[in-house]
């Protein structure tokens, strides 16, 4: 799982985008057993539906009525509505999440992380580079074949990352276009400080772009 699982969604999504590690909800344990379980069921994909694998690990809080919004997938699908000239209330933003981010088949997202296995936070101690720079190869295949409309990198610690996946520099809350691709490189979403505000312009920026 480690070096084959990306994510939720389909590669051929048009909005793609790309964290450092999935998190984990406060009731799970430390161990990826049950993640781990869910993925083989699914049958060791590459990217699954989001609700689907879910569903499998006991957390149904994103996905069933009344979904609770999750805090990154939140703003990260703020900032697609308001890209997409969509209303972001918080009705739209519960709906898109229950139905439509990660989802496949049907779906228009590639939900995607650097690492294969989650973790609570970032002060958890695993092995992060493992598999790095194979996953990098393949993310990079995957957008020179597919060239998704949209590649929003967040977390500016794995800025080498970032820029090896864009082709060329990036810099915090910059935006580059290669051929009919945009990458954008922010900080992650539940950063310290961070507002809903600022993805509603990052939104906007994108979408004058």
């Amino acid at each position: 799982m480690m070096q084959r699982c990306y994510g939720y969604g389909r590669w051929d999504a048009p909005y793609w985008f790309i964290g450092p590690e999935q998190g984990k909800g406060p009731n799970e344990s430390a161990e990826n057993v049950r993640r781990v379980d869910a993925w083989v069921e699914l049958g060791r994909p590459e990217v699954c539906d989001c609700a689907a694998f879910h569903r499998l690990i006991g957390e149904r809080r994103w996905h069933e009525d009344p979904a609770r919004l999750q805090p990154t997938w939140r703003r990260l699908i703020l900032l697609l509505l308001t890209f997409l000239g969509e209303s972001a209330n918080q009705e739209n933003l519960r709906s898109y999440q229950s139905t439509q981010w990660g989802a496949d088949p049907g779906g228009e997202t590639c939900v995607i992380e650097l690492s294969g296995l989650a973790v609570k936070s970032f002060a958890v101690e695993v092995d992060r580079m493992k598999f790095r720079e194979q996953r990098i190869e393949t993310i990079c295949q995957k957008i020179k074949i597919h060239r998704p409309r949209l590649v929003l990198m967040y977390g500016v610690r794995d800025k080498e990352s970032w820029q090896k996946i864009a082709g060329q520099p990036l810099f915090a809350s910059s935006i580059i276009r290669s051929e009919s691709t945009l990458f954008a490189l922010t900080r992650h979403p539940i950063a310290h400080g961070s507002s809903d505000d600022e993805w509603v312009k990052l939104g906007r920026r994108l979408r004058e772009c």
